[in-house]
């Protein structure tokens, strides 16, 4: 199994799901991805010409257009760069979008694709270090997807394809030179998350650019002992929480990484899952990893003081080990 960088990956199955559809296409004023070289993205485009449209830096408008193009048939890839800039076409992502099949009895469809760069990438700033998707997940009807792994890239985009529903695709700068392999296998289901590490001690909970860190802080907890259950959860809506009440059943302790701000995020909604139906599979409370609620420093000392980082992830499982 040949190794391969996520961001090429992401590319390629971009350019894979085009080749098998026509009516794919790409709608937005940024490269797709926003920060790749040109070399792994001008053959796409090049390819692909007639079925990318450029426009203006207008998130609202574009984001509009691509709305009524999926309706009228089309499946558009909105490509808005940094996660931030959905703030500007939050009305077509969250008011449009995921409320037109309901409203229409379920007679219009929507197949739309949003893709952004969220999270902290190094120096982006407070204006450029968004990270919607906790607040995506309050759109009921929008599908978010946040793959980590490039096994899972082409995959998680023929699923969203194939559900003919709008969708965030959730990415990461940071994961662009990670890298790993690529096999063909079955389509995973939207919704359902992957136990990528076999652990017994504790279950470590993550997703983008968090799960690589898990990965990385489970390494770390094998050479002093301790044996770590990590769980990629793919995708945000539909959140897979029968996987990490049978990881925690197990292990009965839990770190969830996350780089959303602590209020009504990703992991408080995880963590929720354990006052409802999962409270007594806990040995020790669950202990989330967030981003304090403070604007993003432009200084990556800074940056590094407050994200989610594997040491952090260590220092937590070790303190619900002790």
């Amino acid at each position: 199994m040949a190794e391969t960088m996520f961001g090429v990956t992401k590319i390629k199955a971009v350019g894979d799901l085009m080749r098998r559809d026509e009516n794919v296409v790409i709608i937005g004023g940024a490269n797709f991805g926003g920060l790749l070289h040109s070399q792994y993205i001008k053959p796409l485009f090049d390819e692909f010409d007639d079925r990318i449209l450029r426009t203006p830096s207008a998130e609202l408008g574009f984001c509009g257009l691509a709305v009524g193009a999926a309706i009228a048939g089309l499946y558009p890839i909105v490509t808005i760069g940094t996660g931030s800039f959905a703030f500007e076409a939050w009305p077509q992502i969250v008011n449009e979008a995921p409320n037109i099949t309901y409203m229409s009895g379920g007679k219009v469809k929507v197949p739309v694709m949003f893709h952004a760069l969220v999270g902290i990438r190094i120096s982006g700033a407070a204006q450029h270090s968004a990270r919607p998707q906790a607040m995506l997940m309050q759109a009921a009807g929008l599908q978010i997807i946040a793959p980590s792994r490039a096994s899972d890239v082409g995959p998680l985009l023929q699923a969203a394809r194939e559900s003919e529903r709008p969708t965030f695709w959730i990415d990461h700068a940071l994961l662009f030179e990670e890298t790993g392999g690529v096999e063909p296998g079955p389509i995973p289901a939207l919704g359902k998350a992957a136990i990528v590490r076999r652990g017994k001690d504790v279950t470590l909970v993550g997703y983008s650019i968090d799960l690589v860190r898990c990965l990385k802080a489970a390494a770390k907890l094998e050479k002093a002992g301790i044996d770590a259950e990590v769980i990629d959860l793919r995708t945000l809506c539909p959140l897979d929480s029968d996987t990490i009440c049978e990881s925690v059943g197990k292990t009965g302790r839990l770190v969830i990484a996350d780089e959303c701000y602590p209020a009504a995020s990703v992991a408080s909604e995880i963590a929720s899952i354990f006052t409802d139906k999962g409270w007594g599979l806990l040995k020790k409370p669950v202990k989330r990893l967030n981003f304090p609620a403070v604007p993003v420093p432009l200084s990556p000392p800074l940056e590094l003081h407050l994200i989610p980082t594997v040491d952090k992830i260590v220092a937590a499982a070790k303190q619900l080990m002790n």
